[in-house]
């Protein structure tokens, strides 16, 4: 299938994040007439589930769109991800040879590594869609860049893949005003801001909340029943250093000790890890719930929740992060109660007016919001206008227009968004200082 842009990810497209924020993605810009080829590196265990492989590529090949997976396993090495690295450009290559594509998309640092490859080998020019500050996310003790040397040889690399980029796509503003203040050398031309996004659509504001969904439909009726008349908290994704787990566990504590009718919903795949962590948290499991959900799935489970909580580390690599589930949980009417991560995602809970955003996380910071969970009545109203607030930063329509335009912009010349440098100094001033990323020990 011809193709003019060559998608790079090293994220599965057979895991659900990537699926939402590629898959869709990706056809949706197909559609829009954007001829794309996919390259991605799954699981074996993914690809070996033939019904998914099968559902994936039909979705894409229906909106025009061609995908190329590649098997690898984990790359907790440097060696593991330098044959990876090697063997993704050696098939780039050809594709691009092939298909005569004009244009890479990088998801990622390490994308961006074969992206940068094909444009030295080839003259493809390449979209660095950074998704964050990967250096830094590894920069802690016992990780890639922990020591002086390695974290240097990683910074360089970093300002060459910035400086070689015809475009750049960053998730928060602040991130974007990083950039275009020449933090990574002389800022692109093209510079956009698109978070990790939703659809809209798929993910709908029931008009009977807060009452909960009749029955039916995928979540188990054992689950609707235990969920059908209480408040819920939901916690949703990995037990993983991503989240503030301690905390977002004693808050939940707290809600469920001061109200009878709160029950907390979890979602996600790793069952007996969350059962330890609660059972440690002295939380009773006839209070909880764990469920795991596909992505197809998620917009009637979160039908089910009222407060979803989102409790991340402020650092400097999440001065550059959106949470995924902040635009789901936005367009689904779920209240988020959000601490941390960055200003860009804070001031958007506050923009949105019908969650919590917690000033700390102590013992005051989470009673008094255990206290607005247990009390507060939910407003359907609120939940209407947080939706509409922020379906034009994040939907999955606003990021595919976004999209489209940097794409037109950087194969055939179009406008696009452009940071002038007039603009830098007031972006910076209005969304926090410059990262603190002087070496490996800048992690906070």
């Amino acid at each position: 299938m011809a193709a003019d842009v060559l998608y790079l990810s090293f994220d599965g497209v057979l895991q659900p994040l990537a699926f939402s924020q590629v898959v869709r993605v990706v056809a949706g810009l197909a559609r829009r007439g954007h001829r794309y080829h996919v390259l991605s590196l799954e699981r074996p265990a993914d690809l070996a589930q033939p019904g998914l492989r099968r559902a994936v590529e039909a979705q894409l090949l229906s909106a025009g769109a061609a995908w190329t997976p590649l098997a690898q396993g984990a790359m907790g090495s440097p060696r593991a991800a330098a044959r990876a690295i090697i063997r993704a450009t050696e098939r780039a290559v050809a594709i691009s040879r092939r298909h005569q594509i004009r244009l890479a998309h990088a998801r990622g640092y390490v994308s961006a590594l074969v992206a940068r490859a094909l444009e030295r080998l080839l003259g493809v020019p390449y979209v660095f869609d950074a998704r964050g500050y990967w250096i830094e996310e590894r920069s802690g003790p016992g990780n890639w860049f922990s020591g002086a040397l390695s974290y240097a040889a990683g910074k360089y690399v970093e300002q060459k893949l910035f400086r070689g980029a015809r475009a750049v796509v960053t998730l928060t503003e602040l991130q974007a005003a990083d950039v275009a203040s020449g933090l990574f050398g002389p800022p692109p031309r093209l510079l956009e801001v698109i978070p990790t996004c939703a659809d809209y659509d798929a993910f709908y504001l029931r008009e009977s909340r807060p009452t909960k969904p009749p029955p039916g439909g995928p979540v188990p009726q054992a689950v609707q029943c235990r969920l059908a008349d209480k408040n819920v908290i939901g916690i949703v994704g990995a037990l993983n250093a991503t989240y503030l787990v301690d905390e977002t566990l004693a808050l939940a504590r707290l809600v469920l000790r001061q109200a009878e009718s709160a029950h907390l919903l979890v979602l996600s795949n790793q069952r007996q890890e969350y059962e330890s962590a609660l059972r440690s948290a002295g939380i009773e499991p006839d209070r909880w719930t764990i469920a795991s959900a596909t992505h197809e799935s998620m917009p009637d489970w979160l039908q089910w929740i009222d407060w979803g909580l989102l409790l991340v580390p402020e650092s400097v690599a999440n001065r550059a992060k959106m949470p995924t589930k902040l635009a789901e949980f936005f367009a689904t009417g779920v209240r988020p109660v959000f601490f941390g991560c960055n200003s860009d995602a804070g001031s958007w809970v506050e923009r949105a007016g019908s969650g919590i955003t917690l000033r700390s996380v102590d013992g005051d910071g989470l009673r008094s919001a255990a206290r607005a969970i247990a009390e507060q009545p939910i407003d359907p109203q609120r939940l209407r206008a947080a939706r509409d607030a922020t379906a034009p930063h994040f939907s999955l329509a606003a990021g595919l227009d976004r999209y489209s335009r940097l794409l037109e912009a950087c194969v055939a010349g179009g406008p696009a968004r452009e940071w002038p440098r007039a603009a830098q100094a007031a972006s910076r001033r209005a969304r926090g200082a410059a990262p603190r990323s002087n070496g490996p020990a800048a992690e906070t």
